[in-house]
């Protein structure tokens, strides 16, 4: 009777302890992320924006039910996510879930806010049958709304709510330049950079022969341009440093020219102001053994396109410890020029970006020729630098900031068919230096939260060879030692069992 007691009372304790939890945990939120990259943590930028949200958030969900495995585990990791994004905002978060498939007035209300039904196959009694689902939502603050078609799984999911959450809260967006009027890429070319800055920001034309107070604007692009630039305009940039400003330059100091099968040099006199400034851009072309490819037509009985490596297009691994560099793992460049640092010790000088220990420059002119065949003696300028920043009192006492790259193309996209989408990495740069140079670390560690490049290791090819005839080998060798182990054991079993006064 007494072991009865007990045992109830236990039960009594342990159901107690419970419901408290229970309760306790309706009024206070917490998740321990044991994660390498803290996946399950949200980024302090995202705690800063939910921190400033005044106005009430409507987020409504519009997901199917009855969904795969996989896709509900993503759905539910979602809505966990949601739930810290409330307690964050002081409960200024309200979520609705709404099942299109429910009604054809509901799939239709869905379709028009933008979220559109995804084909899923689904594998049902050994059959596999093409489902209609819907995995969108839309946010609301005010009479403002912005949808998010499609959720996925990862870390890009907090990026992708912060940023329109920002968007839809943010009340006064400081003002950016883009200098035009000497042959730089209009900004229909450039949507990626402007989609991405136009979150914080007012990307605004500068015609630097037009009246115009460049004190409003927190930092100034300059972006390949093609065309002389006038002393009087560099005499409006330099008073635009000399109270403080910022400015990035991504200036192309050689042209590729690959319809002619030549490259030539770019003088702008953008060239020599930087100099003067302490940044000296060659007027070379980097090689880099560790490169991207291009498309050509392979002509036998048929032609066939295939890709080549091209070590004009250096893929950049390398990146110093820097804000704007932060969580930036792989870029892509074309045609660029390496950067020397030939300015005064008073000024704050980083190197951002190298090439790979494999790596050359060639002077100009230069010929193309895809076939060529790249010897170790093409690499001979290891590390060479293709991305630096300065900052400190570049002009005046003020101190300005200075973001320079050796490639003004590195984000232009073009458009019609001419259009490219650009490296990831290559927006996440501009962005960030923008950032840094606005003085403001805005949406910087979420951008590249949990992006990561993996490429492949390259290896010698006496390594390759050990490899694969390990491979081959090792998986017999480790048989017939087993095997020879195997006839040892049972010969001596054998042999104690034939001993004399043995009991079989």
């Amino acid at each position: 009777m007494r072991f009865k007691e007990n045992v109830i009372f236990r039960l009594v304790v342990v159901l107690s302890c419970l419901i408290f939890l229970n309760v306790l945990s309706s009024y206070f939120f917490f998740r321990v992320d044991f994660t390498a990259d803290k996946r399950y943590t949200l980024d302090k930028v995202t705690k800063r924006i939910l921190q400033e949200v005044k106005d009430p958030i409507i987020i409504t969900l519009y997901v199917s039910k009855d969904l795969p495995p996989d896709i509900n585990r993503t759905i539910r990791d979602f809505k966990h996510l949601l739930t810290e994004y409330n307690e964050h905002s002081k409960k200024r978060i309200e979520i609705e879930e709404v099942n299109p498939n429910s009604s054809e007035e509901i799939e239709m209300k869905a379709i028009e806010v933008g979220i559109h039904p995804v084909p899923l196959e689904v594998r049902e009694k050994d059959q596999v049958k093409v489902q209609k689902v819907f995995l969108g939502l839309v946010i609301q603050v005010g009479d403002k709304t912005e949808t998010i078609p499609l959720i996925q799984p990862g870390i890009a999911m907090e990026y992708n709510l912060s940023t329109l959450i920002k968007r839809l809260t943010i009340q006064n967006k400081p003002k950016i330049g883009y200098i035009t009027g000497h042959g730089e890429p209009v900004l229909a070319t450039l949507d990626q950079m402007t989609k991405e800055l136009s979150v914080l920001y007012d990307l605004q034309v500068i015609n630097l022969n037009r009246r115009m107070d460049l004190s409003d604007f927190k930092a100034i692009i300059i972006l390949s341009p093609f065309e002389e630039i006038t002393k009087m305009e560099f005499n409006r940039l330099d008073n635009y440093l000399g109270i403080g400003g910022s400015i990035f330059v991504g200036i192309d100091r050689v042209n590729g020219i690959l319809n002619h099968g030549i490259g030539v040099g770019v003088n702008t006199n953008l060239e020599t102001w930087l100099e003067g400034k302490g940044i000296l851009v060659e007027d070379a072309f980097i090689v880099d053994r560790k490169c991207s490819t291009v498309t050509v037509q392979e002509k036998s009985y048929f032609s066939y396109p295939q890709q080549v490596n091209f070590p004009y297009l250096p893929l950049i691994t390398e990146f110093s410890d820097h804000n704007i560099t932060d969580g930036i793992e792989a870029m892509i460049l074309q045609f660029a020029s390496p950067i020397t640092y030939v300015g005064d010790s008073i000024l704050s000088y980083h190197e951002l970006a190298w090439t790979s220990d494999m790596s050359g420059k060639l002077k100009v002119p230069v010929s193309f020729n895809i076939g060529q065949v790249w010897r170790p003696s093409d690499f001979l300028f290891p590390r060479q630098v293709v991305a630096a920043a300065v900052h400190g009192p570049i002009v005046s006492d003020q101190e300005a900031r200075l973001c320079v790259i050796g490639d003004g193309n590195f984000i232009v996209n073009g458009v019609g068919e001419q259009r490219i989408t650009i490296q990831p990495d290559n927006i996440n740069f501009i962005a960030n230096a923008i950032d840094w140079l606005s003085d403001d670390s805005g949406l910087m560690s979420l951008r590249t939260k949990g992006v990561q490049a993996r490429p492949l290791n390259e290896l010698s090819d006496s390594r390759v060879l050990f490899i694969k005839y390990f491979n081959f080998l090792f998986p017999l060798l480790l048989v017939v030692l087993h095997g020879l182990f195997q006839f040892r054991r049972r010969s001596l079993k054998r042999t104690r069992l034939m001993r004399p006064g043995v009991v079989k």
